[in-house]
């Protein structure tokens, strides 16, 4: 549909009796009106609107009016009625006999719809003189034409008038209404307005011609053969053949009608039962819609009840929260108090100290500021939620304030390659209190800092008005996303709440500039671009109206302050950062303090003061590797096959957990222990860690000795996991040999059976015996030879390994395994080989064939005596499946989760390394694929491993270790 334009206004210039549009072509408005609502109310309309032309004006069938009273008077029609089809019924009634009169039946008896749309177009010059119909396309049975109208249309009042009178011509024969399409329309903004129009046309009505010509023809025979006269037996007998074709086409009419009312009759029959269909539907969903509402009102109320009662515990709850924290911030500060003196009193003489001494004297002074800020930021947020604060008015010029407050960030901002410019000059004081006023723009100027890159620039700009102070403080730095722009002055809320984000804080700063500067009757509003900077805007009012009598502190005495201790967290102060020779590196550094020959230790730890701090506690025994965040730990592990890695969890790029998940995903990292450093203590974030695969977790803060043992305790673990490879690989050695043990016992009985007929029949000793009792034995010691040869080969071939990959048919080597275990399947065990996979894959046969034997053993043991063991291969795109299903007990839930994990078993005490698993996922996984097991209890287990069938590279395979092999060696193959 062509979009609808806006009407346009245009001045009437022509009067309301103006030739343009004939009141023969409009008059059914008024009859169809008046035939429906009465005359009286058709004049009273009339008056009511005040038209200039009376109503026996607009009957005269000789008069004209304008295009603009006509849509005056159809408007006023319209609106009078009520009803939105008014225009398109007042046009159906054009074909009425009211409206036709004696035409109506003219039409009906010699007429077609066809002729009389030719003609009403036709005609149409004369009855309207400011439009031109223009026929597309006249068929039996259809029209298409379109009007222009010289005099735009302000409404399509008009156009459905229009299509109501040309749907109307049919009705003159009892027929439907035409079926008018509208396909373009002026008044919408089209070129012209287009009809499609489509019709039926009534049955050809030929019996009253065919009886007068047939009366008219016996008239003339009558006459012929003498019967009478001829004009009267002519004209009597062609009335009466008139008279009777009539009534022929009176029948055949009626019957038609008749069989239409019928179908009528039935379709609505049918919509009836519809209909009924459709009420006992709805009648049906509204009792069940009764009973939801019921229900749900019930549940509701319960709902607000609990709410209630929740809502009543939450605010003890915060109450006790808020209580809380003034008590710890308060009880806090003192043991902090004595810290920072006795810092101060350490670092009044550094050279005095030596420099590993002054380097844990920066740090601790570092940390205890920033543990002083969050106390602070605790506590007034513990004080602003009790209703306790108070302030100290005091007048306050803000441009020498600032212009003092950002001295020492104007440093910092210059180690970091940044420029802090203060923008304004003096303004007019405001009277605040000025300590927590220094906090406001302490956190504003501070976070600046911290998103702003290298190369950035950082602005404060100081301008006043009538009534208020401005400052606005603007970066260039990373910018924020709308959505968080809509939270940060939350409390406890952050723009960047993943595992990887790249700055700390407690998320109250903002927060509690937001409350400042409201208790001091100010507002501070926020604009950002994500990678173009934000623009935090204060408001501070002037004068005295704004001052608040019940926030003012009564007391005269002033609380000492150390302003000197407020610098923000991550920044040290200046004096601390000028402490000669106390700097620590920044960028990682590898500590080989240690033995050429002590485990190496990967530390990752975006810190660079914590990380530092770790390496110098495990440099002296060990060999350490550092790095700066996740990604980089994960590229230094691949390269350097580090024995154990130390990381932190919150850190840029790579969070700890993904750094843990990429490690497991890689053949050469899967069984690298990985201890975790997080300051999150709970029960859900240990759980979460250990889960992902984390082989241990500390939480900080952490002694140092803690930290060493733990670090030795899992090297010895990995110790204890090559003892016990070696007992696993020992432990499948034993079943080859016991398995065979087994089949070889039946073939070499049978060779020193038939040895000794043999050597009877040689030496002569055997007489009157069988001849061929010497080729016979022969033959059972051949077969016997065969026999042991086979197996022997069979033995060589399931253990043979390759330094590279080789061609291996899974069939060949499960059937291989099989038989291996074939002394191992008890009578009542039936094992299934369904083998759909005939392309080798590349690796290495011998740790393959281990990983065959670990899974074909474990279901054997899992069926016990009866059951059954299906052993499958298929294609898969690119990947070969073999997959062992088998219907023994089962593994819990609670298991599956940690069959791969080293020395887990589901076997009794004794019975197992637990092992097993944990060496074919990692033989899996060396040749590029992955293993899945699913089980259900009492109804068995299913294990898939799924190979590439054209690896993308081959690398040489590690092989089966031996004993006596080094740590080193083994620290990248047992997990």
């Amino acid at each position: 549909m062509t979009q609808r334009l806006p009407a346009v206004k245009v001045q009437d210039v022509s009067p309301d009796n103006a030739p343009e549009v004939s009141v023969r072509a409009t008059s059914t408005l008024l009859l169809y009106f008046e035939h429906r609502y009465g005359a009286e109310r058709l004049a009273k309309v009339w008056r009511e609107h005040g038209f200039s032309l009376g109503l026996d004006y607009m009957r005269q069938p000789t008069n004209y009016v304008s295009l603009r009273f006509l849509e005056r008077a159809a408007m006023a029609l319209r609106q009078e009625s009520g009803d939105s089809r008014f225009m398109r019924e007042a046009g159906l009634f054009t074909a009425s006999p009211q409206a036709l009169g004696f035409v109506f039946y003219m039409l009906r008896a010699f007429g077609s719809p066809k002729a009389c749309y030719k003609q009403t177009i036709d005609f149409s010059p004369s009855y309207n003189r400011v439009g031109t119909f223009a026929v597309d396309l006249l068929e039996h049975k259809r029209l298409r034409l379109s009007y222009r109208s010289s005099i735009p249309e302000q409404n399509r009042n008009i156009c459905e008038l229009r299509m109501g009178q040309f749907a109307s011509f049919p009705t003159i024969w009892g027929l439907a209404p035409a079926e008018v399409r509208e396909t373009e329309c002026q008044v919408l903004g089209g070129e012209a307005c287009r009809y499609h129009l489509t019709w039926s046309d009534p049955p050809a009505l030929w019996g009253h011609y065919l009886g007068l010509l047939l009366g008219m023809v016996s008239g003339l025979l009558a006459t012929h053969v003498g019967w009478g006269d001829a004009l009267f037996s002519v004209a009597s007998l062609g009335v009466g053949g008139f008279a009777l074709g009539g009534w022929l086409d009176r029948r055949r009419e009626l019957k038609r009608k008749d069989e239409l009312l019928a179908a009528q009759a039935q379709a609505n029959m049918g919509s009836l039962r519809e209909l009924q269909q459709r009420y006992d539907e709805v009648f049906g969903s509204n009792v069940a819609l009764e009973d939801r509402v019921v229900a749900r009102t019930r549940e509701l109320s319960e709902a607000n009840a609990k709410l209630e009662s929740a809502l009543v515990k939450q605010r003890e709850q915060d109450r006790l929260k808020t209580e809380f924290f003034d008590n710890v911030s308060h009880e806090l500060r003192t043991p902090l108090t004595l810290i920072l003196l006795s810092l101060d009193a350490l670092q009044k003489e550094p050279e005095s100290l030596p420099t590993v001494v002054r380097q844990h004297l920066v740090t601790l002074d570092r940390s205890t500021q920033r543990l002083l800020r969050l106390i602070d930021n605790l506590l007034n947020l513990a004080q602003l939620e009790a209703g306790k604060v108070r302030l100290r008015y005091q007048p306050l010029e803000l441009h020498a304030f600032l212009s003092s407050q950002l001295l020492p960030f104007r440093t910092v901002a210059e180690k970091q390659g940044l420029t802090l410019t203060l923008e304004g000059g003096p303004v007019s004081p405001v009277h605040v209190d000025a300590e927590r006023i220094e906090g406001v723009f302490h956190n504003l100027v501070s976070n600046a800092l911290k998103f702003t890159p290298a190369g950035g620039s950082i602005l404060v700009r100081l301008r006043e008005d009538d009534t208020d102070v401005h400052v606005e403080v603007v970066d260039t730095g990373q910018g924020m996303a709308p959505a968080d722009l809509a939270v940060i002055f939350d409390r406890f809320a952050q723009a960047d709440t993943s595992g990887t984000r790249r700055f700390g804080g407690s998320g109250i700063g903002l927060a509690l500039v937001k409350e400042t500067l409201e208790l001091h009757s100010g507002h501070i509003e926020v604009s950002s671009t994500v990678g173009q900077g934000s623009s935090f805007r204060v408001r501070l009012p002037k004068g005295t109206q704004h001052l608040r009598e019940d926030l003012r502190e009564r007391r005269a005495t002033d609380l000492p302050t150390r302003r000197e201790r407020r610098s923000s967290g991550r920044f040290a102060t200046v004096l601390a950062a000028t402490v000669a020779g106390a700097q620590r590196p920044t960028e990682p550094q590898d500590h080989t303090r240690a033995d050429a020959k002590a485990p190496r230790i990967l530390v990752v730890e975006d810190d660079a003061e914590i990380r530092a701090f770790i390496a110098d506690i495990l440099a002296p025994s060990y060999r350490v590797l550092e790095a700066t965040n996740g990604e980089e730990g994960v590229r230094r592990a691949l390269e350097e096959r580090p024995d154990l890695v130390v990381s932190d969890v919150m850190m840029p790029v790579l969070s700890g957990l993904n750094l843990l998940v990429q490690l497991r995903a890689h053949a050469q990292t899967v069984d690298l222990p990985v201890i975790l450093l997080t300051a999150r203590q709970e029960v859900s974030a240990k759980v979460e860690a250990l889960g992902a695969g984390a082989n241990d977790y500390l939480g900080k803060p952490f002694s140092p000795r803690e930290l060493l043992a733990r670090v030795e305790t899992q090297l010895r673990l990995r110790e204890a996991a090559v003892r016990a490879a070696e007992n696993e690989r020992l432990a499948a050695i034993g079943l080859l040999t016991s398995g065979f043990a087994h089949e070889v016992r039946n073939p070499l009985n049978g060779l020193m059976n038939a040895l000794i007929p043999l050597k009877e029949v040689v030496q002569g000793k055997q007489t009157g015996g069988d001849p061929n009792l010497g080729p016979a034995m022969l033959e059972v010691m051949e077969e016997c030879g065969q026999r042991i040869r086979h197996l022997a080969e069979s033995l060589l071939s399931f253990v043979r390994t390759a330094e590279k990959p080789v061609s291996v048919r899974l069939d060949q080597a499960l059937d291989s395994t099989l038989s291996v275990l074939g002394w191992r399947v008890p009578p009542g065990v039936v094992v299934e080989r369904s083998y759909q996979c005939a392309d080798p894959i590349l690796g290495d046969p011998g740790t393959l064939n281990q990983v065959w034997l670990n899974l074909l053993d474990n279901a054997l043991r899992a069926v016990g005596d009866t059951g059954r063991v299906q052993v499958e291969t298929a294609q898969q795109g690119e990947e070969a499946l073999v997959t062992i299903v088998d219907t023994g007990v089962g593994i819990r839930p609670e298991d599956l989760e940690r069959l791969f994990q080293p020395f887990f078993s589901t076997r009794a005490a004794g019975e197992g390394t637990g092992l097993g698993l944990a060496l074919s996922r990692r033989i899996v996984l060396q040749h590029g694929g992955r293993i899945l097991i699913t089980s259900q209890m009492g109804k068995g287990t299913r294990v898939e491993v799924r190979l590439p069938l054209r690896p993308a590279h081959a690398e040489p395979m590690a092989q089966t270790p031996t004993t006596g092999t080094s740590r080193g060696r083994w620290s990248r193959r047992i997990g």
